[in-house]
């Protein structure tokens, strides 16, 4: 529509240069218009992010359209996937999932819609609307929707989880579009579309995380034809684990336990869209995980150590141990290196330290480093003994990151 004042149209293509080249663009077109600098400013960030959401997630050529006036701009992006963006309840340190929440709070206005041929379109406005503004066109029929029941969900690990998902994909995506400037394979995009799926249908999860429910059912309404992409999406992340294992993405893998729950979501979707009754979540972890080697000198330390000692590896396993702390907790030091930090936590807290490790894998952030807590551990015959650690990060000589933890009893 337009609207008086500048008018500019440019089609991109889904490369990762096109968000700077919508910045340069939206940019230029405002300083013909006359725009202040700060309003241009704001207007170049809100495209970026606009342009950025389309080159991950829609995979598709982008037609970002400019108009401005000096008291007024309106930048909208059209792409030719319909999944609308969703708000992504992340943690407040999350890397990802922050851009709806950063046009709502910047923009004048923002808008969506799903497009009859197959596409969306994404706006923001800054400043007064023209009066004589057009009104927008009819939003098509709502496609057909699957509805998928997720029962006895692990509320922290399911969270944990889609926030894990959506960053490996999102960084395999990026790295495959600077390898194939004119696009992304098949399944990457599939995977891409049942990953915009779950996030449209289950924000309920990050409501209930945050009000502490440990388990729930979840209903989905999935578009339908996203369905038959979750087993594909599966494979996809299993694959992008093994990639991050070999170096060659910087998210990390997959904890098992977050393994089984992608496993287990995917599996749930495919199993009730062929007519099946739900099965509800049990712990089930993919135990296929590979090791880091961390230096035998560094093993040996803690081993050796008089008082009680810890150290695990970045995939969440014991090491080492001294034994003092193997005393603490009923076990031979031989035989409890090898098993799951798991292992010493009782159920009740396990899905906690799950997520609250992947979060720290994945942006840095914790509160459990650096002090002294109190918490129960798992005895080998089963009872919990309340225990004080100082939990630490370290490195080895060869650089590989573990964690140490100085353990006695409360």
């Amino acid at each position: 529509m337009h609207t008086g004042g500048v008018q500019r149209l440019v089609t991109l293509p889904p490369a990762p240069d096109s968000a700077r080249q919508a910045r340069r663009f939206v940019g230029e077109v405002l300083m013909v218009a006359g725009v202040d600098s700060d309003r241009r400013d704001t207007a170049v960030l809100l495209t970026s992010e606009l342009v950025t959401n389309g080159i991950v997630h829609a995979l598709t050529d982008l037609q970002v359209t400019v108009e401005a006036t000096e008291s007024w701009v309106r930048v909208e992006v059209v792409d030719g996937n319909p999944s609308l963006p969703q708000r992504r309840d992340y943690d407040h340190e999350a890397m990802t999932g922050r851009g709806l929440e950063m046009l709502e709070l910047l923009a004048d206005e923002v808008g969506m819609q799903p497009l009859a041929d197959e596409g969306k379109r994404v706006w923001f406005r800054l400043g007064e609307p023209s009066a004589d503004k057009e009104p927008e066109p009819v939003a098509p029929p709502v496609p057909a929707a699957t509805t998928v029941l997720l029962r006895n969900v692990p509320v922290a690990l399911y969270c944990a989880w889609q926030q894990h998902a959506s960053a490996i994909l999102r960084e395999a995506l990026i790295a495959e579009l600077d390898d194939r400037p004119k696009g992304v394979p098949d399944d990457l995009a599939m995977a891409n579309d049942a990953m915009a799926a779950l996030a449209g249908g289950t924000a309920q999860a990050f409501a209930l995380r945050d009000a502490g429910v440990h388990h729930a059912d979840i209903t989905l309404s999935l578009p339908t034809k996203a369905v038959q992409h979750f087993p594909v999406m599966r494979d996809v992340l299993r694959r992008c684990s093994a990639m991050s294992l070999v170096g060659q993405l910087l998210v990390p893998p997959a904890l098992p336990e977050i393994q089984a729950v992608r496993n287990w979501v995917a599996g749930e979707v495919m199993r009730q869209a062929t007519g099946l009754d739900p099965s509800p979540y049990v712990e089930q972890p993919d135990d296929h995980f590979i090791l880091d080697e961390i230096a035998p000198t560094t093993l040996d330390v803690v081993r050796s150590a008089q008082v009680g000692m810890i150290a695990a590896d970045r995939s969440n396993r014991i090491v080492a141990v001294s034994r003092t702390a193997a005393d603490i907790v009923g076990w031979d030091p031989d035989v409890l290196e090898g098993h799951r930090l798991i292992t010493l936590i009782p159920p009740a807290l396990r899905d906690a330290h799950v997520a609250g490790f992947t979060r720290y894998l994945l942006d840095g952030t914790t509160s459990y480093f650096g002090r002294w807590v109190e918490m129960p551990a798992l005895h080998r015959d089963g009872r919990e003994v309340p225990v004080r650690m100082f939990v630490g990060r370290a490195v080895d000589e060869g650089e590989r990151e573990y964690f140490v933890a100085t353990v006695e009893p409360a």
